[in-house]
């Protein structure tokens, strides 16, 4: 696959180019830490739903969930990404990339990749999201590469994911509710396995129905309209504000009925 190819991946989906650059540029430095660091990382969240899952919702942070093992310096971090994703960066027009990141906090680390002095996107390597299932990890080879392979969840591990995060987040994100809005919507469900760990998840936290009813009303047209029309093509943004947003919140009472 070429690069026009892959640039045109994701016009097709609704992104502006240079949205679908940048997008390209996150697909190959994934591909490039993979490389330098094989099997340390797992990518997930919006990013993996992006890349591997054909969703329609930008995401400038491509975060992956590390071993136990310590994270890769910035500087290893900066030279495997710098290397890979240069003459891509060329070929877009962007010059010479620069790289900065954010002073680390315990098992966190956010590089950014900027262009200019203007950030392209972060990369987010942290330590603490939790341990991905082996049985809930697959391979994706980057732009059809056999030597390009990038390791992320299931998409049912990443709905369970989701799940966690839109009930665990200290301020709500309509985005997570988009997220599984997206996921419900193509047939995901959670298996036995991962209802039983969401289940332990909301008995550990002492979540009660009043709670996940709470944040389901709170994903409203005010908060979605504020943080999904800058990362969802108009069309897709027009049909859900035509509707209030009511099947987000539809998907959320059927991702969570077991506890409503």
């Amino acid at each position: 696959m070429n690069v026009e190819q892959r640039v045109r991946k994701y016009t097709e989906r609704g992104f502006q180019k240079f949205e679908a650059e940048i997008l390209v540029l996150m697909e190959e430095s994934a591909a490039a830490i993979f490389a330098a660091f094989p099997e340390n990382f797992v990518v997930f969240g919006g990013a993996a739903l992006v890349l591997f899952h054909d969703s329609p919702r930008l995401s400038r942070d491509l975060d992956l969930s590390t071993t136990p093992a310590a994270l890769p310096s910035a500087p290893e971090i900066q030279a495997a990404v710098g290397s890979g994703i240069q003459p891509l960066a060329e070929v877009f027009g962007l010059g010479e990339l620069e790289f900065r990141n954010d002073p680390p906090v315990a098992g966190f680390v956010r590089h950014w990749v900027l262009a200019g002095g203007k950030p392209l996107f972060s990369i987010d390597l942290t330590g603490i999201a939790g341990s991905v299932l082996k049985s809930q990890i697959v391979k994706h080879p980057i732009a059809a590469e056999s030597d390009k392979i990038v390791l992320s969840p299931t998409a049912e591990y990443l709905l369970f994911q989701k799940c966690e995060t839109f009930l665990n987040r200290r301020f709500l994100k309509a985005r997570d509710g988009f997220d599984i809005h997206l996921l419900v919507g193509r047939g995901v469900h959670l298996d036995k396995n991962l209802h039983t760990h969401l289940e332990d998840f909301i008995l550990m936290r002492e979540i009660d129905e009043a709670f996940i009813v709470d944040r389901i009303k709170r994903t409203d047209s005010k908060l979605c309209t504020a943080e999904l029309r800058p990362v969802l093509p108009a069309t897709i943004f027009d049909d859900l504000a035509r509707q209030e947003f009511e099947p987000i919140r539809r998907s959320l009472r059927t991702v969570f009925a077991d506890w409503l």
